[in-house]
């Protein structure tokens, strides 16, 4: 027999059993379900908040995107309704772009960890 040949009982002569080979198969599988769950975990609780420059207006938005929080001062008196609008659609796309690119960091580093 040479390196690798199995024997009847299911042994190998000089390498690895057909069993190694399947928890091999198991543990990586196990990992890569480890490492999706994690994903998921974090790709769910992703969330930002992102104050205007102007300090007039924050935004916060979940794992989508979407608003979940606007936060304004006490008091708008002499603020124009432009500018307020402006920076609260400013302020919502920087949130939202934030979130986008943690989910992007989340997904690459699935994939390399897939990959592995």
């Amino acid at each position: 027999m040479s390196g690798d040949e199995t024997v009847n009982d299911g042994t190998s002569v000089g390498g690895a059993t057909p069993r190694d080979d399947m928890d091999v198969v198991v543990a990586r599988a196990g990992a890569g379900l480890a490492a999706m769950d994690d994903a998921l975990h974090q790709l769910s609780t992703a969330r930002s908040r992102v104050t205007h420059s102007s300090g007039l207006v924050a935004v916060e938005v979940d794992e989508q995107g979407g608003m979940t929080g606007l936060f304004l001062p006490d008091s708008l008196a002499g603020v124009d309704a432009g500018e307020l609008g402006r920076a609260v659609v400013e302020t919502a796309a920087r949130a939202a772009q934030l979130v986008a690119e943690r989910r992007e960091r989340i997904l690459a580093s699935l994939g390399d960890r897939l990959s592995d």
